[in-house]
């Protein structure tokens, strides 16, 4: 069982709490559906499909790549109650050896997924084979954050992230916790659920642990640059303004196969 799988069963509530879900998917939904070149459309760490099936509810055939069985599984059962299964095909794999059918006209990676791959080594093969499938000309869209060293120092400690229900309708908590190392540029993140009975005993507690990483504007340039991309535009927010150093708290980067 890989990490991602661990997280299937908490994924939904995980994205609803996240603040930037709700700014990024209509801004790849929109690059989804407005795409008019030739060759398949390409959402890399699907996950839970959110975003690609509400593409498929607006007439684009998608296709929804990650390397963990459970997202898919999650994904393919969320398509079919939208009634947009045959508009989704999903392929397993990982950003360094997945493959297509036919060279991509666009991939996109939502949510920080780059960030996924820990070291700019992994980074720099992810670039590339991404790039082998993608057309001549093919777009590449993906967003990172900015790392904030405060808001890192307030994550090192325990954040209640939700209060929910769990599938049996059990009360539950979400936890979070981040170990942070500046220097390699990469932070440990715990989560953990705590279960509860009627009366708030804790009947179960259950832990999750990925890693994750982050990286600088100029170091993404550098190394769409040496990995054969055009970069078109670096966003500083999904209303499409440029990037401010100092000032923005995310970097959007738009780029084409060269």
């Amino acid at each position: 069982m890989s990490d991602y799988d661990q997280f299937a069963s908490i994924y939904d509530i995980w994205c609803e709490t996240a603040a930037i879900t709700k700014e990024h998917a209509p801004f790849y939904a929109a690059r989804y559906v407005g795409c008019e070149e030739e060759g398949p459309v390409v959402e890399l760490g699907v996950g839970n499909g959110r975003i690609i099936i509400e593409a498929a509810r607006r007439g684009r055939a998608m296709v929804g790549v990650d390397s963990s069985k459970a997202m898919l599984a999650l994904c393919r059962s969320r398509a079919e109650a939208a009634g947009v299964a045959d508009a989704v095909t999903l392929v397993e794999g990982d950003f360094r050896d997945f493959v297509l059918d036919a060279p991509a006209a666009l991939i996109a990676i939502p949510f920080h997924t780059l960030l996924h791959l820990i070291t700019l080594d992994d980074k720099r093969a992810g670039l590339r084979h991404i790039r082998s499938q993608l057309r001549e000309g093919g777009q590449l869209v993906f967003d990172c954050f900015v790392f904030d060293p405060e808001l890192a120092r307030k994550n090192a400690a325990p954040q209640l992230r939700a209060e929910y229900q769990d599938e049996q309708g059990r009360d539950a908590l979400l936890w979070t916790i981040s170990k942070i190392d500046e220097s390699a540029q990469t932070m440990r993140l715990v989560v953990w659920t705590d279960t509860l009975s009627d009366d708030g005993v804790v009947v179960e507690r259950r832990y999750r642990r990925l890693d994750f990483s982050w990286i600088d504007p100029a170091q993404v340039r550098a190394l769409l640059e040496e990995s054969g991309y055009v970069v078109e535009a670096c966003l500083g927010d999904f209303d499409g303004s440029p990037f401010e150093a100092g000032v923005s708290v995310k970097h959007i980067w738009v780029a084409r196969r060269a």
